[in-house]
């Protein structure tokens, strides 16, 4: 059955001398892995170069089979061109990063409406702004949390003095297992939490807090997302970054 739906491009892998594996975040149908034909010869500007970079926005009409493994596309279009983001290099080193890190966040994510359009939203809104960005992909990831579902419960918790991150919530007692904060990192957490795309220009963090606070989110994220995998770009950003 032919389906035409927007998409976020996640990840792009070569499968053999004549075509590709694409994981793709729709719109319609949530995470679903294409398989597309991409010649090596054509490669320089042809679909890998153009269409099918990470985090591309696109429209696309595929044949739509929940039965085999991998989706057939039919026709793939640009549905939003940046204007910064591949041609700003810091901007382009977040972007890398942030395509990894959904890459696993969202493997088995289903269809999800808010969450697509959280996404969309905030990479437009990164790829306009031009200052005070030096928190987007902390604020990204935290508030990422609450569309897939395990959102930090603190609320009427905010002064008990652990995070336990595996069940995420604050608690009176130290867990049992080594994966919480506690002292001054908890005591910031409902700080934090408050960060979004419009204020988090006032969290004045350095590079170490900064590098910290994304060991944790990507530990807490490992905890709720089952097969979250080690990141390889983590240390390619902070070497841009720093």
């Amino acid at each position: 059955m032919l389906e035409t739906t927007q998409g976020i491009v996640l990840h792009y892998n070569r499968y053999n001398d004549d075509s590709a594996i694409v994981d793709i975040f729709t719109l319609s149908r949530g995470s679903l892995p294409f398989l597309v034909r991409d010649r090596r010869q054509q490669r320089k500007g042809g679909l890998q170069a153009t269409l099918l970079r990470p985090l591309n926005m696109v429209e696309l009409v595929f044949d739509y089979r929940p039965s085999v493994s991998l989706q057939r596309i039919q026709e793939l279009h640009i549905a939003h061109c940046y204007t910064s983001l591949p041609y700003d290099p810091i901007k382009e080193a977040v972007a890398l990063f942030l395509s990894e890190f959904l890459h696993n966040a969202l493997r088995s994510e289903v269809q999800n409406e808010d969450l697509y359009h959280y996404i969309i939203y905030s990479l437009q809104w990164f790829d306009a702004a031009h200052e005070g960005l030096a928190n987007f992909h902390v604020a990204f990831l935290i508030r990422l949390t609450h569309y897939l579902g395990f959102w930090p419960n603190i609320k009427g918790r905010e002064t008990l003095p652990y995070f336990d991150l595996h069940d995420g919530v604050k608690t009176d007692t130290e867990p049992q297992h080594g994966s919480f904060l506690k002292g001054e990192e908890a005591t910031v957490l409902p700080k934090l939490l408050r960060m979004n795309l419009r204020n988090m220009h006032k969290f004045r963090l350095n590079r170490h807090q900064r590098n910290r606070i994304l060991d944790v989110l990507t530990t807490y994220y490992q905890l709720h997302v089952p097969e979250f995998r080690n990141l390889r770009s983590l240390a390619v950003l902070r070497e841009i970054l720093g």
